[in-house]
């Protein structure tokens, strides 16, 4: 029976690490996709994808004598781009070419981020031939319901683990080192990306730019814990031992009552003894 219950301890505590895992990696995707961080970190990237596949710094400096000429009675300057459309105000054209280009890359990070997608996730990566979907707001919600998923799992495997492990104060030292060893893993996401060479570990600072501010939690969290466990396993071996004197001193206290009964007992027979000596010597 307690093989096992080892086995199983060994087994669901695995799981909970993946669980883990897999936790911080889905919420590192989210927090990396917010608006703002997609904006930071895409603009670059989405300039050098403008200028290799549709020439939009080239397109805008040959249409820029035709925007200025437009905004002399408009009020914004609109035109299309190989199936994507930039809108691009009369107030930025006075400013130039270069902060024409910037605001279209801008308009571009908009239009790609709050697209509206009709598809599921995967349908959408296998149907869908718009490689930006992944960096849409879209992909950064469903990432998030799989964070709150794996979270309940993580909450599951963790009951079955505490009901599993034997020293119950154990529980929250596994779980605490389980937590701080993932929180590394995913933080070393960065070397693994390197790996397939420098673009893709471009793509890592898209979607793993927020995996320091992740890690930092789940490290923290992780000791938190930990420091708890052994809190709690220092207190109850302290319980012990001063439970041990107790019973110590309550069994001496016990042994020095048995003497005194004895000796209370035996005082009577010692009168009585000395009287009757005392009765033969008269005689």
């Amino acid at each position: 029976m307690g093989f096992i219950r080892g086995g199983l301890l060994v087994i669901v505590s695995v799981l909970l690490f993946i669980s883990i895992l897999a936790g911080s990696i889905f919420l590192t995707l989210s927090w990396s996709l917010e608006y703002e961080n997609v904006k930071e970190e895409m603009s670059s990237v989405i300039l050098d994808f403008a200028d290799t596949d549709f020439n939009l710094t080239q397109a805008i400096e040959q249409d820029f004598p035709r925007m200025q000429i437009y905004c002399q009675n408009d009020s914004e300057f609109v035109f299309n781009q190989e199936g994507y459309t930039f809108v691009i105000p009369c107030s930025v054209v006075e400013q130039g070419p270069e902060v024409v280009v910037e605001e279209g890359i801008k308009g571009f990070i908009d239009e790609i981020y709050y697209k509206k997608y009709e598809c599921d996730f995967w349908n959408c990566i296998t149907e869908d031939s718009d490689p930006f979907f992944l960096l849409s707001a879209k992909a950064k919600d469903y990432w998030m319901s799989k964070f709150y998923l794996v979270f309940f799992v993580i909450i599951v495997l963790g009951v079955l683990v505490f009901l599993l492990v034997e020293g119950k104060t154990n529980f929250p030292i596994l779980l605490g080192i389980l937590s701080i060893v993932a929180a590394l893993l995913a933080v070393k996401m960065n070397w693994l990306f390197s790996l397939f060479g420098e673009n893709a570990y471009r793509l890592f600072f898209i979607f793993f730019n927020q995996s320091y501010a992740v890690f930092l939690r789940f490290l923290i969290i992780g000791i938190v814990i930990l420091v708890f466990g052994i809190v709690l396993k220092f207190f109850k071996v302290g319980f012990k031992i001063s439970e041990f004197f107790s019973k110590k001193q309550e069994g001496v206290s016990k042994q020095e009552v048995k003497e005194i009964v004895k000796k209370e007992v035996s005082k009577p027979k010692q009168v009585a003894v000395k009287k009757n000596l005392v009765k033969d010597k008269k005689k």
